[in-house]
């Protein structure tokens, strides 16, 4: 995993922390990590709840009003795992989530860490709500480390910076990937073609320092008004970057050389 530390980070951005994360425990296997939400009367109240177990996060206050009203209170949800081969993971993932049944999946490769994939499965809650916002629907599958998407056309995977803290207050930024469909992926992208994925992955490290620099003060915005334009104050999003490769593409090479 690779992750660039800050000490400091935009007003309003969300940060997860470790109490928002479940306690998964995962079977040494390939799998899906399926999660379905209900809805709860009592606000301040969420929780991940399974058949067998109760995991509950500290789900803070920031994540409860960013909550869409018209998904309601996020409250407890049931949690499973279901052994899959991994070159199956993909497909079988997005059949899941198409169901009514399921809400959320997390394709967890055993060579990653549960607590990354608990990560990934936490991103997913906080997703859905801006993807409901968008008019994308509330269903959504992520993953902890690059999905491979042999075998599974038409699909598209998206890198997601997420940003994480530990219990000294250091911030860092990291990666979780979500796969759309085709129609998902273009509506997300409001318009704009589709970007060269590889150039975009390629990226991924210079990326990453330059939301850490954008995020700490430290980009000398007069070398990168263009940029400062797109961002338009915000946050360095992976939707910013689809959106608007030609802009931030080269910024972020120079940002990886240290010539900003």
């Amino acid at each position: 995993m690779e992750t660039l530390t800050s000490e400091k980070t935009l007003t309003g951005e969300r940060i997860f922390t470790s109490s928002d994360l479940p306690g998964l425990s995962l079977p040494d296997a390939d799998g899906l990590v399926t999660c379905r939400w209900f809805q709860d009367s009592t606000p301040g109240r969420p929780a991940w709840c399974a058949p067998t177990q109760t995991f509950r996060p500290g789900w803070t206050a920031e994540a409860a009003v960013d909550d869409d009203e018209s998904l309601g209170q996020r409250g407890p949800g049931q949690v499973a795992f279901v052994v899959v081969d991994r070159s199956w993971l993909v497909r079988e993932g997005m059949d899941r989530v198409r169901t009514r049944a399921v809400d959320a999946v997390v394709l967890h490769a055993k060579s990653s860490p549960p607590g990354r994939t608990a990560l990934a499965l936490a991103f997913s809650a906080y997703l859905r709500t801006r993807q409901h916002r968008m008019g994308l629907g509330a269903d959504v599958v992520t993953a902890a480390v690059r999905p491979e998407l042999a075998g599974a056309p038409g699909l598209f995977r998206v890198p997601h910076f997420v940003t994480v803290s530990d219990g000294t207050g250091t911030v860092a930024d990291t990666t979780v990937w979500q796969v759309m469909s085709g129609p998902r992926y273009d509506a997300w992208l409001g318009g704009a073609p589709r970007p060269d994925h590889t150039a975009i992955e390629a990226a991924l490290p210079g990326l990453l320092r330059l939301r850490h620099l954008w995020r700490t003060g430290r980009l000398d915005r007069t070398r990168a008004d263009t940029l400062a334009a797109v961002l338009d104050g915000g946050e360095l999003t992976a939707q910013k970057i689809f959106r608007y490769p030609r802009v931030i593409l080269p910024v972020a090479t120079r940002a990886l050389r240290g010539s900003l």
